[in-house]
């Protein structure tokens, strides 16, 4: 914001520099051809300064709209490509309401970032990058074929693969963040919403290639919560809340894709969820709702199960 304002009032102050200068010249010249009484191509010498006057100003008007131009982008765009811009303009704003209209009237099929296909493609260490790349070939066809399969009974349009597929998934299998994860790691293909899907749009989505590595490991402490106990103590709502907090640390600091991250189970609980309400509601002062990983998790775990544990704090 300040640049902004710093850069149009250096604009300004060289535009009046600079018209100035031009003013000044252009003055000193009609005086000049006044004083002598000089011609243009034989018109006589009045209307000769007059048409220096006149060449004088029309100067000033183009150099000063040069200079804007030259110094500020939002003249060159305002100049060049207005027309271009109030189109794209009228187009998001079409957009917009449609997507208004969608979300207040429509039926959503499909929410943003979630598995799409209920399989994925392991792709061992050390594949070399065009047998990758069959692999990756193979995943995208069986993948749209459940899909168009699936979906289209849901009120979403076929999906038709384009043209240029093939040289999409060259570039996601060759990436060489991809061939050097694929050094020390499997690697896992799914596919994801990459939007919101209403009921009537064009079915399609996104492929997706990480490492296949350790995230989290076994007995690892993820997160914990500490809660008072006391009559009004509810357990349940405890566990949701730590469950809550357990994704968003598996996402944010483990890496796992949201479909993932969200999907945290409790596989097990120290004492079980009868005793710690009872621990909970009998008792007075805090307690440590804690979530350790029950086993080592990789994306191909498919979520983040967990175990939770309930103890006194000091």
């Amino acid at each position: 914001m300040i640049a902004d304002i710093v850069r149009g009032t250096l604009t300004i102050l060289i535009v009046m520099i600079v018209s100035g200068v031009i003013a000044y010249v252009g003055d000193r010249v009609g005086h000049q051809v006044g004083r002598k009484r000089l011609t243009l191509f034989g018109i006589r010498p009045r209307y000769t300064s007059t048409i220096v006057a006149v060449g004088t100003g029309m100067l000033i008007a183009l150099l000063a709209l040069l200079l804007a131009v030259l110094f500020s982008q939002q003249v060159k765009t305002a100049l060049f490509r207005m027309n271009q811009i109030s189109l794209e303009i009228s187009q998001l704003q079409a957009q917009k309401n449609d997507l208004e209209s969608k979300v207040n009237t429509g039926q959503l099929v499909v929410r943003v970032d979630s598995l799409m296909v209920p399989f994925f493609k392991e792709i061992k260490k050390g594949t070399p990058p065009d047998q990758r790349l069959t692999q990756m070939t193979d995943f995208y066809h069986q993948a749209v074929q459940y899909m168009n399969s699936t979906y289209t009974q849901l009120g979403l349009k076929k999906f038709t693969p384009p043209a240029d597929f093939e040289k999409k998934l060259s570039a996601i299998a060759g990436q060489p963040s991809v061939t050097e994860a694929g050094l020390d790691n499997d690697l896992l293909t799914y596919v994801t919403a990459d939007q919101n899907l209403y009921r009537n749009d064009d079915l399609h989505f996104e492929l997706n290639l990480i490492a296949d590595s350790k995230r989290l490991s076994k007995g690892q402490n993820i997160a914990y919560l500490v809660i008072p106990g006391g009559h009004n103590a509810d357990v349940n709502l405890a566990v949701g809340e730590l469950v809550q907090i357990v994704a968003t640390v598996a996402g944010r600091y483990g890496g796992l894709p949201q479909f993932l991250a969200t999907n945290t189970r409790v596989v097990q609980e120290f004492p079980d969820f009868g005793a710690m309400q009872q621990t909970l509601r009998r008792g007075g002062g805090n307690y440590a709702l804690t979530a350790f990983a029950a086993d080592d998790i990789y994306p191909h775990t498919g979520g983040v199960p967990i175990v939770v544990t309930l103890t006194k704090t000091k």
